[in-house]
Parts: structure tokens; sequence; C-alpha cells
């Protein structure tokens, strides 16, 4: 008798701790290397809704034209997996164009504890805007980066 409560009070106090994922995310706050504000979530090694400011230099690579340069939202709304390099591409509307282009993000993540994460960002697009006469156009390529220390709140 007592050999089997032993098993069953051990599963009953298993059952009422919940499961794993409730593990509570962790906010986290910075700022970049142009100045600007980061913050993003850390929960069950996924890193959630980032969000920080970069800043962005955009030259003409055909056709002529002037550079343009200023600040550029980096980030994204989800998650993704917490690694040392993540790559992904999404289409999105960048400041310096008005319709959406392909936006290629490279993340790189330092963990340092549990209350500190640095780590570099690199964003990159291109775009076409038409000139006088109809049928030339100027080719920009963007490309925007820079570093951030984020510290848990």
């Amino acid at each position: 008798m007592r050999k089997t409560i032993i098993p069953l009070a051990v599963l009953a106090l298993l059952a009422l701790a919940g499961p794993a994922s409730a593990a509570k995310a962790v906010s986290y706050k910075g700022k970049t290397s142009s100045g600007h504000k980061i913050t993003f979530q850390v929960k069950n090694g996924r890193i959630r809704d980032l969000t920080a400011g970069i800043r962005m230099s955009c030259i003409p690579i055909q056709g002529g034209g002037a550079p343009m340069g200023g600040a550029e939202i980096f980030g994204f709304r989800g998650s993704l997996k917490v690694k040392p390099h993540l790559h992904y591409s999404f289409m999105e509307k960048p400041a310096f164009y008005w319709n959406e282009v392909t936006m290629s993000n490279d993340l790189w993540l330092t963990r340092h504890g549990r209350r500190a994460i640095t780590g570099r960002m690199r964003l990159q697009y291109s775009f076409l805007i038409s000139k006088y006469p109809i049928g030339t156009f100027s080719v920009y390529s963007c490309l925007g980066g820079g570093t951030f220390n984020a510290k848990a709140l």
C-alpha cells in the first residue's frame, strides 16, 4: 500500500506544478550604437517582438541620384529561436521608399548570463525610383546596422 502512495503523491505534485511552457517572459531594454532604443522579450528560448532603431544609408548604384541616409526600424513581430546568428527576410515598407521591399535581416546575439544580451544587427534592401524621361530610373541599395546592449528589466 505504501509503495503505491508515494509514486501517486509525486505524480500529483508534478501535475499541480503546471507545464514547463508557463515560464514568464523576460523583457529587455537597451540602446543601439546609433543611440536609438531597443526592446524585446525572451521566453522559452525564443526572442519575441524585437524593435530597434538603426542608422541606414542608401546610395544610387545605377542611374545617378543623390545618396540618402537616416534612421530605419529594425525588428519583427512574432518570435525566433535564440541562436548566435539569425537570418530572416520579409516584405515591409521602409523609411526611404513608398512601397514594400524585401528586407534582408541578420541578427547576431550573445548572452551574458540571464541579465544581459548584446548583439549586432544588419539590414539590407534595394528599390527603384523612376525619373524623367519616362522609362529611366535609379536603383538604390540600402545598408544599415549597429550593435546593441540590452539588460533585463
